[in-house]
């Protein structure tokens, strides 16, 4: 293996001295192939044996190492075992002049990055690295940006440099640093940092939200804070609502039961009640949108308008639909359930106002229940319901008709929530 960078690096010197491009086109991709080699050093990580030897080599003061466990030395640094004067030393072990023991430190730098005085410690060295400390091309890219990325305000820089570029990859190729650096705690705390604290434009937001939604995988760990971030931004401008619905419902899913949920965890309460109320909002529309295209019920707008004003007391909502009404739901994008035993293309709208009552408001019959919310865990979010256990388990039941007069239904059911819920 050192033969064979010996090599590289004497091809790399005779590339230098020739502009080997403008002679030969050949010896152009054989530029490019070494180009590709010395970006492999910066992927480098050592196998588990290799650095489970090292530590306990460190820890027992066995300074004698091989050259694979000298290596291996910057990616135990922040091992729980070992305190700040061990990561000094270790630091004054490495000849930061090798290039794959300056690489690896870049590493680790990068990858496991935190606010740890560790990390610190390690950026403060890398700070006085000079910008052409070393023969790899590479590396001499990574210094070249040192007082962005070694810098005491890295990441009010990065977070400036993102809102310049509006994409990872841009800036990754402006430091010279290569695809595995795009799942660096580095990288994506920048990202947190942007969504939390960017000048720029919601579209511009979006526009880098839309690159990290095509990798999700890479960056499926920073969703819920970006997510969190960005639902405030949104309710704030009352803009881009329906775009940002989209992408954290099908990316994080329903946080409002399910093991969603979980997903949502470092999801503030605030944003997740931003959000809830959305996809509330859009049940109560989507059901009533069914209800004007499957019955004749001339009526159903007056019931809208009704629900509408409790929508800010409304919490968890589902809906159940049968026949054509699931065929009509499929225009939008949130989940619903089967409803079994219904009439026809019925529907049923099911939510919570407060917390001992669930109400089902329903198609066809003309009718509204109120239900305990012991039944809470069978209804929402089920994928199906039988109709005969929400005609008989409930406590309450208005008919919608007349809606105007001295009886109206709304003033019934408006009293009812108010003395109950």
């Amino acid at each position: 293996m050192s033969d064979l960078r010996g090599t590289i690096k004497d091809l790399r010197n005779v590339a230098r001295r020739l502009d080997a491009a403008t002679f030969n086109p050949d010896m152009n991709a054989l530029k490019e192939f070494v180009d590709k080699l010395d970006k492999k050093g910066a992927e480098y990580k050592p196998s588990d044996d290799v650095r489970e030897k090292a530590l306990a080599k460190f820890l027992r003061g066995d300074y004698d190492f091989t050259g694979r466990e000298l290596r291996s030395l910057p990616f135990i640094i922040h091992e729980r075992e070992l305190i700040i004067d061990d990561a000094k030393k270790i630091l004054n072990l490495l000849d930061l002049g090798n290039k794959r023991h300056l690489s690896g430190l870049v590493n680790v730098y990068l990858h496991q990055y935190d606010e740890s005085a560790k990390t610190e410690l390690i950026r403060r060295r890398l700070s006085f690295i000079p910008k052409d400390f070393t023969d790899s091309t590479r590396l001499r890219k990574i210094f070249a940006s040192k007082d962005k990325l070694f810098a005491d305000n890295r990441m009010a820089n990065m977070v400036k440099f993102l809102t310049q570029k509006l994409s990872v990859d841009d800036v990754l190729e402006e430091f010279g640093l290569t695809d595995f650096y795009k799942a660096s705690r580095y990288i994506q705390d920048a990202l947190k940092l942007f969504f939390r604290h960017s000048p720029a434009s919601l579209d511009d937001q979006f526009k880098l939200l839309d690159e990290l939604d095509s990798e999700f995988d890479t960056y499926k760990n920073i969703f819920p804070y970006v997510a969190d971030a960005l639902i405030q931004a949104v309710a704030r401008a009352g803009i881009d609502k329906s775009k940002c619905k989209e992408i954290f419902y099908r990316r994080l899913g329903d946080p409002r039961f399910g093991d969603s949920r979980f997903n949502w965890n470092n999801v503030s309460q605030k944003s997740k009640e931003i959000f809830c109320h959305w996809l509330s909002e859009d049940d109560l529309e989507t059901f009533f949108k069914i209800v004007s295209q499957t019955t004749d019920d001339a009526n159903w707008g007056y019931r809208e308008k009704f629900w509408r004003r409790y929508l800010p007391r409304i919490t968890n909502t589902w809906i159940f639909l049968t026949g054509d009404a699931a065929r009509f739901a499929a225009q939008s994008k949130l989940n619903h359930g089967t409803l079994k035993n219904g009439n026809g293309n019925q529907a049923v709208f099911v939510f919570q106002v407060g917390r001992r009552y669930i109400f089902s408001e329903w198609s066809n019959v003309g009718k509204v229940r109120a239900h305990n919310s012991k039944h809470n865990e069978v209804l929402f979010g089920q994928r199906t319901i039988d109709g005969e256990f929400l005609r008989k388990n409930f406590v309450e039941e208005w008919t919608h008709y007349p809606h105007e007069g001295a009886n109206r239904w709304q003033d019934k059911v408006d009293f009812w929530i108010e003395y109950n819920c």
